[in-house]
């Protein structure tokens, strides 16, 4: 079964740039990750200071190979120190 995550993301207040600029380099590696269907950031058009990764993985399996890279791994130290909140919701489609 296909997995969809939904990552909402707010940047402390001075921070958004840089969140921007992390947020933006896990995407390549993660996209050529086993299991990946779709890796995308987006950005608020009405809050600068928030931004959602929608992403869908093939497994279970294949989403915690994600979480154990090396590459999420240094995304998340690296982003520690910029985020005020992170909501994670995983989902799954009832209707195609």
């Amino acid at each position: 079964m296909a997995i969809t995550i939904t990552a909402i993301l707010k940047a402390k207040t001075g921070k958004e740039e840089l969140l921007r600029e992390q947020l933006i380099k896990v995407i390549s590696p993660s996209r050529q990750e086993a299991g990946c269907i779709e890796y995308i950031l987006h950005a608020s058009i009405e809050n600068k200071n928030e931004f959602v990764f929608y992403e869908t993985w093939q497994d279970e399996e294949s989403l915690l190979k994600h979480i154990e890279s090396k590459h999420y791994q240094a995304y998340r130290q690296g982003t520690e120190d910029l985020i005020e909140s992170r909501n994670v919701y995983r989902l799954e489609k009832i209707v195609q």
